[in-house]
């Protein structure tokens, strides 16, 4: 995966949605901090003369701020699972970023039906053509990553699984005396 090998992949992907996610938390957080001006700015800008548009204006931008904090919170999370877990080799705490993964994936599929359907249906399809275009790259993109990610979960897990002790019933451990009842366990420390 982008000439690395899968566990390599597995690190630098979960740096770099760390290092993602503490940046959108701050832009987020700043945005909430600073939704009254921005509020202020916006109907400053676009003349708006309504009365309660400052009040609409500034619930949207907390209310959407606050949703993308939480989920900006939870990729977090599944990041660090991802770093974690690549590194100790531990393949179940890789589930969480493929689900993270997965539904980023079907929002963008979403993205992409939605421009192709105004691309199709407006009489203006320039800017329509763009979020096709960007939607069809990075959906093409999530899913190069998710398949290696989930490969090394795979290949994580495989190699579990060879290491597990096997597991004898005792008639049969009596009948071959000189089998030692565990394989080598060379796991990491």
């Amino acid at each position: 995966m982008f000439f690395m090998r899968l566990n390599t992949a597995g690190v630098v992907i979960g740096w770099l949605g760390l290092v993602g996610s503490f940046l959108m938390i701050f832009l987020l957080s700043a945005t909430l901090g600073f939704a009254d001006v921005i509020a202020k700015t916006l109907i400053e800008n676009m003349k708006i003369k309504d009365a309660n548009a400052y009040d609409e204006i500034h619930m949207v931008i907390v209310v959407v701020a606050s949703v993308y904090l939480a989920i900006t919170a939870l990729s977090l999370l599944a990041s660090g699972m991802l770093l974690l877990g690549t590194m100790k080799e531990r393949h179940l705490m890789l589930v969480p970023w493929l689900i993270n993964s997965g539904l980023n994936m079907l929002f963008t599929s979403v993205n992409l039906l939605v421009g192709f359907a105004g691309l199709v249906s407006s009489p203006m399809p320039e800017p329509y053509i763009n979020i096709f275009l960007f939607s069809a790259t990075l959906l093409a993109l999530e899913f190069y990553i998710f398949y290696g990610i989930y490969s090394l979960f795979k290949q994580i897990q495989l190699n579990r699984d060879e290491q597990r002790p096997l597991i004898q019933s005792q008639a049969h451990a009596e009948a071959v005396p000189h089998q030692t009842n565990t394989y080598s366990n060379y796991t990491k420390i």
